[in-house]
């Protein structure tokens, strides 16, 4: 029992950026206000955001912001909430209409609910605002790669995301039930990103989207990067020197479909004291008026459409939301299945390796495509 005018403090757990963190702690005060609620945010690195466990330190906190593949090894190990079954269905009616694209249904599994996208990005193209803007085709990008323009990111996980996302724009997404790697089409992918890579800097190797960003807008030594996930931060004034404009993301055929779907949701943990207060706050983060308030304007990055199609939240951020909503609505979403974020892992590091080497043999794709018998542990 919560006792009137006292203030439960809860623990929550995200990620370690203005992005991951900053637009929560903006909210603190509503919480205190609405629900008498005050929650003590820590952070994680974005490599532990995209690899590690849930059930590993879900039972140290309250909420835990989770990338969506994550849902089924923390449902099935109890680690979180279903959110369904303590809210009305009216709620989760609502977000699952203010979605930007299939955010809030990423957070599914076995017929509920198991977070709610309070961050919703892709895979996008950047470029520093009054430079050269990146082409909306693979081939040009080839082409200002060759005379030293452009970036691209492939830490392992980044190196996943973009093939993830050509295999996908060529229409061979991974893992479609009965093909988990079309072969033909990973041989075009892997073919073309080792040209791509062997054009960019040898550093982008070790770099990830937040490398790159801060590359793009502390210098002038490069235009731009065709596909790394974006951040509102780096189109806001003030936050760095040059000013980044977000754009859809580089596609074969110029429509920006297949944009490997990130973004982070907002789970309870099944630990938690006041699951049901919990979810309702939970609720209240992703839903619009936190969204479009001081989530966004604190330096969050939010997942409610009403905040993406804001007038005022695009001014505030270049029109980062305006410009790449088309990639998050096309975007391609990567399964739930139990075992899918040591399938990625492990999926990362082989194809980082081979675009390392600069090759990769027939070797390479019967290891890949083994990779869902060793790791995954359910039909899809």
């Amino acid at each position: 029992m919560i006792n009137p005018g006292e203030t439960v403090q809860l623990k929550g757990m995200t990620w370690d950026h203005s992005r991951g963190i900053d637009g929560l702690l903006a909210l603190d005060k509503e919480l205190q206000d609405t629900f008498g609620v005050s929650i003590d945010w820590q952070s994680r690195s974005l490599l532990a955001f995209g690899d590690q466990h849930i059930s590993s330190f879900a039972s140290e906190f309250d909420f835990l912001v989770i990338d969506h593949p994550h849902v089924p090894d923390a449902a099935d190990s109890s680690s979180i909430l279903a959110l369904d079954h303590w809210l009305p269905s009216a709620t989760i009616d609502q977000l699952s209409l203010e979605s930007v694209g299939d955010s809030h249904d990423s957070y599914a599994y076995r017929g509920n609910i198991w977070a709610f996208g309070i961050d919703a990005a892709a895979q996008v193209s950047a470029y520093r605002l009054g430079g050269n803007a990146p082409p909306p085709y693979w081939a040009d990008v080839l082409e200002d790669a060759k005379e030293g323009k452009v970036l691209w990111p492939y830490k392992p996980v980044d190196a996943f995301s973009t093939f993830a996302t050509m295999m996908a724009q060529l229409g061979s997404p991974l893992l479609t039930p009965g093909n988990t790697l079309h072969k033909k089409t990973a041989r075009e992918v892997f073919s073309f990103l080792i040209e791509l890579a062997s054009h960019v800097p040898n550093e982008c190797a070790e770099y990830n989207p937040i490398d790159v960003a801060e590359i793009l807008s502390t210098t002038r030594d490069f235009d731009y990067s065709p596909a790394l996930y974006g951040y509102t931060n780096y189109s806001r004034v003030g936050f760095r020197e040059n000013l980044l404009q977000y754009s859809d993301v580089v596609s074969f055929d110029g429509r920006a479909t297949g944009s490997q779907m990130g973004g982070a949701g907002i789970a309870v943990s099944s630990s938690s004291k006041h699951p049901e207060l919990a979810s309702q706050v939970a609720a209240f983060l992703a839903l619009a008026p936190a969204q479009m308030g001081a989530y966004t304007v604190g330096g969050g990055q939010p997942g409610n459409l009403r905040a993406w199609l804001s007038p005022e939240l695009n001014e505030l951020t270049n029109n980062f939301f305006r410009y790449t909503l088309r990639t998050l609505e096309n975007a391609w979403v990567r399964p739930r299945i139990l075992g899918y974020p040591d399938y990625q892992l492990a999926f990362s590091l082989v194809v980082s390796e081979a675009l390392t080497a600069r090759k990769f043999t027939e070797a390479t794709l019967n290891e890949l495509e083994s990779l869902s018998d060793v790791h995954l542990r359910e039909a899809f």
